[in-house]
This record gives C-alpha cells, structure tokens and sequence, in this order.
C-alpha cells in the first residue's frame, strides 16, 4: 500500500509492506496527515500561528512555553551546532531572507552592512532550552529560529514511530526527499532507496541514482542543484555559512547522510554541506558516520567520495554510469530469459506459480512456498528458512551497529 499527500511545502509518500487488512488507503492518510499536522503546527515558519512563528515575533526575554516535541528538536539541533563547531545554525533565518530564499524571493546581492546587521542576530547561543516544562528562552529580543533543515527529517522519524507502535513494521516513509525504512519487506530483501547522482553541481540533469539498500535506518541528502540564483555571472546557493552570513562557496553539489534518525541525518547533511567535503570527511570519519560527498572535480565534472556504506560503491560518477550500463546489460538478458521460459510453459501447458525468487521460490517438505501461495501466514509457511527470515524480520529493532548491517547486506 502506498499513500500520498502533501505537507511541509513538499509532498510526502508511505509505502507499508503487507499492511493489516483493516488499512485502506484513506484510513492511513487520515492517520498520516492529522499526525504531520500536528508538527507543522509546532514547527512551520509558513504557518502564523505555530508555536516556531509566535516564538519568533516575541521580543521577551522570559521563558516561552513550547510542546515537548519542539524542544526535542531544538535539542538535537544544538548538538548538531556543536558537533559541527557552529555549521549548523537554525537561527540564520534572517540571512535567509536577506539573500531571497525565504518567503520573498531576491536575486541581488545584499550589502555588506545588511550582512552584519543581520550577523548580530545569528547564533545559537542566544537561545536556551528547558525540557521540563518544556520551553526556549532568548537572549536576544530579535533572534529567530528556522528549523527547515531538521524538522523534516524529525516528521519523518514521527510517522514510522506511529506504523511501528500500530505494528506496521515494514515501510518506507519520505517527506520531499528525507527518506527512513523500517524492517526488510516480507520477502525478506531490503527496501531499494535511490540517491540522486548529479552530472553538474547546479544542473539538475541527473544520472542513474545510485540504488541503496536500507532497512531500519534513514538516508537524507541537502544539495544545491535546486535552491539558487545567479547573479552578474554567479551562482549563490541556499546553503548560508552562519560564520559569514553568505552563502557557501564552491559548496558540494550534494551530501547524503545514512543515520538511524532521519532527524539527525537531515541535520548533518546540511552541516556538511557547510563544513565542505575535506572538513565533512573528517567529522564523518571522526563520528562513525556513511556520508556521500557529490562535487565538482578539476575537469567540471561530477565525483562522489563516501565513508562507511557509501565507500562501499562507486566513487565517482564515470563509475555510476558503468553500473547503470551492466544494470541495462543484466535486464536485457533477464527479458531474454522470461521470453525462453514463457515459450517453455507454453509448450508444457505449465502456470507460472510465485514470482519473488531466491528462498521465496524454494518449495518446503511440502512442496509449496510463501511466494506459491500468499495465503499461508508467516508463522505457518513450509520453507523453514524463509520463515525464519519472515519471523526476523519483526517489529524488534536490530541492535547491530550500521557497519555490522551493511556487511550483512
């Protein structure tokens, strides 16, 4: 089942793997939709009377009563400030509306002394944070935050904890691009999540996205091909340095960020983008994380350098295009092989019986298997190993660390 529907100023989509029979379509995005809801009206710079919005108007210095989600966000955003040495700042909303890509859109550069008019209210350290009860306090009357690069990513983390308490354990959320997946499909493979790969750091010409496989876990990817303006020859992308209030220059093309909270992995592709791919590398390295650099190489092309899951595949783009040609090679001689057993079953009078393949077609003492007869439960298939599988792939949460997952994919 797969449901659809906007939000957040993108569009959202829920695919859920063997749903429980009581689901239909409008039940699960009424549930979707009131959830998203409910953070958008915390957290949406968009909506006048979020609690982010009357935060924002406040000229107090007196603690201002959020809910407690709010403050787990801004929480995990203030680590993220730290862990980066200041990269990720959400209180750089007015330099995001000085440079147009806020509400009103510009394509002039702004002064200098706009800059650092602006400048004097960027900082994290002009907001403190109580979670009991929850609150946020400024220092400074006109600081503002903007939480557009970890919100996202938090409603997505939102709406796979409502499927995993309803035990809708296999599924795949994405929220304008932030993506997490729950536990393997019922067939027991994991979900197939593409990443975009670029050919030109502000093109939006694309090559073949490289395939990841990904169970229980979040990928989240900021990039500069979609949010920029030029100006007298100059391209100035979105990605504001709070350390100068301009925009970053020569930024990676893209950062894609694997992390078990899609809250989290939003956040630090951002602060990648900013610390730029030497620094980022470093951090990642540094911290355990699989993090995937897309930049503009000596020659005006497109590279990929990756740590963790990403080292694992191709590293620049010449080689992505290798392997979308050996996948295009591999379907023409998969069709040629369905066109030879469908004149042998023609001949032989034969049906076509389960079409998942691999232990999925392995029949049991029996003779049948799950992908044979969809009606059997589970807990009560033949194929032992299968159903070993099945049963693994539970609501539990994998306690393996990330790296000890990608080998066992």
């Amino acid at each position: 089942m797969q449901v659809t529907g906007a939000t957040m100023g993108t569009h959202f989509a829920v695919t859920i793997d063997s749903p429980p029979d009581t689901d239909t379509e409008a039940s699960v995005r009424a549930e979707i939709t009131a959830r998203l809801t409910e953070i958008n009206a915390q957290m949406s710079t968009w909506d006048s009377e979020s609690e982010i919005s009357g935060f924002n108007r406040s000229q107090s210095s007196d603690w201002f009563p959020v809910s407690a989600e709010f403050t787990t966000v801004v929480q995990e955003a203030k680590r993220i400030h730290e862990l980066s040495g200041g990269a990720f700042d959400p209180t750089v909303s007015p330099l995001i509306d000085l440079w147009g890509f806020g509400k009103v859109r510009r394509t002039a550069v702004p002064d200098q002394a706009a800059i650092d008019d602006a400048l004097l209210a960027v900082g994290m350290h002009h907001i403190e944070l109580r979670m009991a009860p929850p609150a946020l306090r400024k220092k400074r009357a006109n600081v503002q935050l903007n939480l557009s690069a970890i919100a996202k990513g938090y409603a997505v983390d939102a709406i796979a904890e409502l499927l995993l308490a309803s035990g809708r354990c296999s599924f795949v959320v994405d929220i304008g691009g932030e993506t997490r997946a729950g536990t393997a499909r019922a067939s027991g493979d994991p979900w197939r999540i593409g990443v975009e790969s670029l050919k030109s750091g502000f093109s939006r010409i694309q090559q073949p996205p490289r395939i990841l496989p990904l169970t229980e876990s979040s990928v989240a990817t900021s990039g500069n091909y979609r949010n920029f303006f030029e100006a007298d020859g100059t391209a100035y992308s979105h990605t504001i340095n709070p350390a100068t209030g301009r925009p970053v220059e020569s930024p990676p093309a893209s950062v894609s960020v694997i992390h078990k909270s899609c809250m989290t992995a939003d956040a630090l592709a951002t602060a990648m983008m900013i610390l730029g791919r030497e620094r980022g590398i470093q951090l990642a390295a540094e911290q355990g994380y699989s993090v995937l650099f897309q930049f503009t190489d000596a020659d005006d092309e497109i590279a990929q350098q990756g740590t963790g899951t990403f080292a694992n595949t191709s590293d620049d783009a010449g080689q992505s295009s290798k392997s979308w040609l050996v996948f295009v090679a591999s379907g023409v001689m998969f069709l040629v092989a369905v066109a030879g057993m469908g004149i042998g079953i023609f001949v032989s009078n034969r049906q076509i019986r389960g079409s998942c393949g691999g232990f999925g077609s392995i029949g049991g003492s029996e003779g049948r298997s799950i992908c044979e007869s969809c009606s059997i439960p589970r807990e009560e298939c033949v194929n032992e190993e299968l159903r070993q599988r099945m049963q693994a792939s539970g609501c539990g949460h994998d306690e393996r660390s990330e790296g000890e997952l990608a080998k066992s994919k």
